[in-house]
């Protein structure tokens, strides 16, 4: 299915990229990026095995396996729409506001 993003997705992941090259190098950022697109992708594939976020429909999540973050996303009669990327400690309601 195809996979759009609200406008804000960019700016969760630059502040990600940019934590995470601070804090452990260029090699420690790409990683990260690795693991999203890959988890990007499957989450393309097949959306709805994923679970709903805090138990309670529209939204859905995916965890990453190696980085502490989840995709908030909805799933759209015609594609998916990620809503938020973010670090599972953030308020669970930080970016649900997004439409």
């Amino acid at each position: 299915m195809r996979l759009s993003y609200h406008p804000s997705v960019q700016k969760d992941v630059n502040e990600i990229l940019e934590y995470y090259q601070q804090a452990g190098g260029e090699g420690l950022a790409d990683r990260f990026y690795a693991e999203l697109s890959t988890h990007l992708q499957a989450l393309s594939e097949h959306p709805e095995r994923c679970p709903f976020y805090l138990g309670t429909p529209p939204f859905r999540r995916m965890r990453l396996k190696r980085f502490p973050h989840i995709i908030v996303f909805r799933i759209l009669h015609d594609r998916v729409r990620i809503m938020v990327i973010k670090h599972e400690k953030r308020h669970p309601a930080f970016g649900m506001r997004r439409q």
